[in-house]
């Protein structure tokens, strides 16, 4: 089932270029996260049936990145278009608003075009598992996806009955990254600690 969580959004500017992170799934495209599903980038994912990727999503807490085009003018009527010589754009291409690039809501709406997203699988109380980062391969070097984490550390930390939140992160960076940007901690400290014995198992066993 569904979340019915209350969406958040997150806005930040870099190089003049204004994005947008915000769990609101009507704003997901589909296509995008299937597309980086397929990609060599997330390896220990794979593209999904249409069906089953809807049930992916609908059932997590999709955090999607987008960069945000500013709203165009409100379109003239056929009787006022814009100039003699610039007929307003709707006139002439119905679909002007409405391309599979951008959401939106027509004219006067934000245009966003998404450019990351990250995944949690969740209960939105106690347990939080950050299955999947990804921001497309020409927005990285601009600090996206560390603002992203930034984000995703702000909702673990509004929940105040949280009990563990995991994520499995490559050796090296990734581990220092995840250690500072979003205060995790190397689980082998709580094994060697006799806290805790993680178990798994994978979609080969």
């Amino acid at each position: 089932m569904a979340s019915c969580q209350k969406a958040r959004e997150w806005r930040t500017t870099i190089a003049e270029q204004e994005y947008l992170i915000s769990t609101d799934l009507n704003n997901i495209s589909h296509d995008f996260v299937n597309n980086a599903y397929g990609s060599d980038d997330m390896y220990w994912a794979k593209a999904m049936p249409a069906a089953i990727l809807r049930n992916i999503l609908s059932n997590s807490l999709v955090m999607g990145v987008y960069a945000v085009q500013p709203p165009f003018p409100p379109s003239k009527s056929a009787e006022e278009p814009s100039s003699p010589d610039t007929p307003s754009p709707t006139l002439e291409d119905p679909s002007f608003y409405f391309s599979n690039e951008f959401q939106g809501n027509g004219a006067g709406a934000e245009k966003l075009e998404q450019v990351g997203f990250a995944r949690f699988v969740t209960d939105h109380v106690t347990v939080y598992y950050l299955t999947d980062v990804y921001v497309a391969p020409e927005y990285r070097g601009k600090g996206l996806g560390k603002w992203l984490i930034k984000c995703c550390r702000e909702i673990l930390d509004s929940k105040p009955h949280l009990m563990r939140a995991m994520l499995m992160a490559s050796p090296g960076e990734g581990k220092e990254f995840y250690e500072k940007n979003l205060g995790m901690r190397d689980i082998q400290e709580e094994i060697a600690e006799g806290h805790v014995l993680p178990m798994t198992r994978n979609r080969n066993n």
